[in-house]
């Protein structure tokens, strides 16, 4: 799982791209995995993710946790709508009925809809999609670009001057900050595990031992969490942290011809979609 949200050091046609043009693109499918509705159309948003996964070319680790994540988000879905649908006729299953005792006079019965389980389906695409292509803009974008690209996103010249609009800088370095934090978790609850493993604790068992076995987790993996981002926080502040309000970098982001290639078919492919929803493809409730 500490691969999903990694960045992958590679010599691609993806790599090269300015970051600021991914994260444009990213901000278009998210726009058409909510605008759009039918559930073919919901499949091709998807699918169109998957041609820059097969340019990227993955490690195994980390299509071998995509397919995890994506079939229990897919999974999830169906079941949380398939026993939970609001706008369901009749169902396909009763799992509890209403005499059942405590839980069916709560609840009116518990059953299982077709229809919910479909819907639960499309719902589970719009997630995926958007999941999809921010993975591909992770896995593509150096942490230190991607701060670039949310300080300085785009300048406007006004008055002879020039003006830089783009988040401030501390919020840009918190978010690369949240995102780098998620795989050194999952690194940090690995090296946990085998080391109390190594103790002697026994994870195999029911809820009563995986419970025992998440105490003993749980406090050195926070205490672990904090020390690193103490050290983070003293690694900003020696190299000069909010010293300067108007920072300088060494690389600069400038468009290129394939960014300029990639941003007019982003821009094409976003139109499309949304002319599309409102021709009479968009998202609407089911009735």
């Amino acid at each position: 799982m500490k691969w999903l949200f990694r960045y992958e050091q590679k010599d691609s046609l993806l790599h090269r791209l300015d970051p600021r043009v991914k994260l444009l693109w990213l901000f278009g499918i998210s726009v058409l995995s909510v605008v759009l509705g039918t559930p073919y159309l919901l499949v091709a948003l998807f699918a169109s993710t998957l041609p820059f996964w097969f340019i990227l070319r993955p490690s195994k680790s980390r299509i071998k946790a995509m397919l995890i994540v994506f079939g229990s988000i897919g999974l999830g879905f169906i079941l949380s709508q398939a026993l939970f649908y609001y706008w369901a006729r009749d169902p396909l299953l009763t799992l509890l009925p209403p005499s059942f005792p405590l839980v069916g006079p709560l609840t009116g019965g518990v059953y299982f809809y077709a229809d919910g389980a479909v819907y639960g389906l499309y719902q589970a695409f719009r997630f995926m999609t958007s999941l999809s292509a921010a993975m591909l803009v992770l896995a593509t974008s150096h942490p230190s670009r991607l701060i670039t690209a949310f300080v300085r996103f785009f300048e406007i010249k006004l008055g002879g001057k020039n003006y830089r609009v783009g988040l401030p800088y501390e919020i840009a370095f918190m978010l690369s900050s949240a995102v780098s934090f998620a795989p050194t978790m999952l690194e940090e609850s690995d090296l946990i595990l085998n080391a109390m493993q190594a103790r002697g604790l026994e994870l195999k068992g029911g809820v009563r031992t995986k419970a025992k076995a998440l105490k003993y987790t749980l406090v050195p993996l926070v205490v672990n969490i904090l020390r690193a981002g103490r050290k983070l926080a003293v690694a900003a502040d020696t190299r000069g942290f909010r010293a300067n309000r108007h920072r300088t970098y060494v690389n600069e982001l400038r468009l290129k011809r394939n960014d300029y290639l990639f941003l007019t078919y982003t821009v094409l492919f976003t139109a499309g979609g949304i002319y599309l929803s409102y021709a009479g493809f968009g998202g609407t409730v089911p009735v």
